[in-house]
């Protein structure tokens, strides 16, 4: 049990590292439309971490204390990225999205979860692959923009 709750505190603080970077990224757009779809991901994954946290003291575990370490580290890229540009920022997230989905799809090939823990981890991949065709429509809109503009 001890593994499963491993693997599940790891996905814990990397959804956490997640929710901050969008929540920091925020600031890099004056277009109400960027803004929306950031703020939704950014709600997005903290629905990962509850659901998360909620399946870790479930299965009477404890959550990881990391958790505010990878908070601060989403803080840090996710305002590095907005020194690069807004389409970097989010090709910088379909980079972090598709990472996501790599591990998810090893962490469901590596343990045994229960139905319920099974069940998270599946929506929340699912979460994450709508997140890279957002991440990829916003940078067809801003190219849109950026060629009507010249």
């Amino acid at each position: 049990m001890d593994k499963i709750i491993n693997a599940l505190n790891t996905m814990y603080k990397i959804e956490r590292f997640a929710t901050q970077i969008y929540k920091t990224q925020i600031r890099a757009f004056n277009e109400n439309v960027f803004i929306e779809r950031l703020v939704a991901a950014s709600a997005n994954e903290q629905e990962h971490v509850d659901d998360l946290y909620e399946r870790i003291i479930a299965l009477k575990g404890k959550v990881s204390k990391m958790g505010n370490l990878f908070q601060l580290a989403g803080k840090i890229l996710g305002f590095a990225t907005t020194l690069m540009g807004k389409i970097f920022v989010f090709k910088a997230d379909i980079m972090i999205e598709k990472k996501a989905l790599t591990d998810y799809a090893l962490f469901l090939q590596e343990f045994d979860f229960d139905e319920k823990s099974r069940r998270v981890i599946e929506k929340n991949l699912e979460d994450e692959r709508l997140h890279i065709i957002r991440w990829q429509d916003s940078i067809d809109l801003l190219k849109g923009k950026l060629s009507t503009a010249q």
